[in-house]
């Protein structure tokens, strides 16, 4: 049985599916696709989902291993439909556009995304209606957990939609 946030997301990804990047084969590059949308859960808001993919190559360090791929950034701001102001929703919908962008994956691997809360992770400042999200992929494009040596900011493990 589908829980809401899993419709959620299918909807998202049926809907935009020629918007959202594909992962699976040589995520390696730098990216940057910006989708805005209406809220599919909230009424009166936009969301601005940007996803991106950057190269990261992560040394040994004391106990943790040499890692290198592609971690795949997801950050979905909400705005007031009417006069764009930046506005407050659940975590659902965010939560739901970076389970869309993953979902060609298995479960087991989308179970990997971490949620960074509302901080800009280039500035590590707070946001209002800002919900960013996380995705790590080795050199085969196959999802690992985060590698210790890239945590700078708080990584919340979502977990799966069971």
């Amino acid at each position: 049985m589908l829980t809401d946030r899993a419709l959620l997301a299918a909807r998202i990804r049926e809907a935009h599916h020629l918007e959202l990047p594909s992962f699976t084969t040589g995520a390696g590059g730098d990216t940057s696709i910006t989708v805005v949308a209406e809220a599919l859960a909230t009424e009166n808001v936009t969301l601005t989902a940007v996803i991106s993919s950057r190269r990261f190559d992560a040394p040994p360090r004391r106990w943790d291993a040499a890692a290198s791929g592609t971690v795949i950034t997801v950050s979905v701001t909400s705005s007031d439909s009417k006069s764009g102001t930046r506005r407050h929703v659940g975590l659902s919908e965010p939560e739901a556009w970076a389970r869309s962008v993953c979902a060609e994956f298995a479960e087991d691997d989308r179970q990997r995304i971490y949620l960074l809360g509302g901080n800009n992770p280039d500035t590590g400042r707070p946001e209002h209606g800002l919900a960013v999200y996380r995705f790590y992929l080795d050199q085969d494009s196959t999802p690992i957990r985060v590698p210790p040596q890239l945590v700078d900011t708080p990584h919340y493990w979502i977990g799966s939609l069971h």
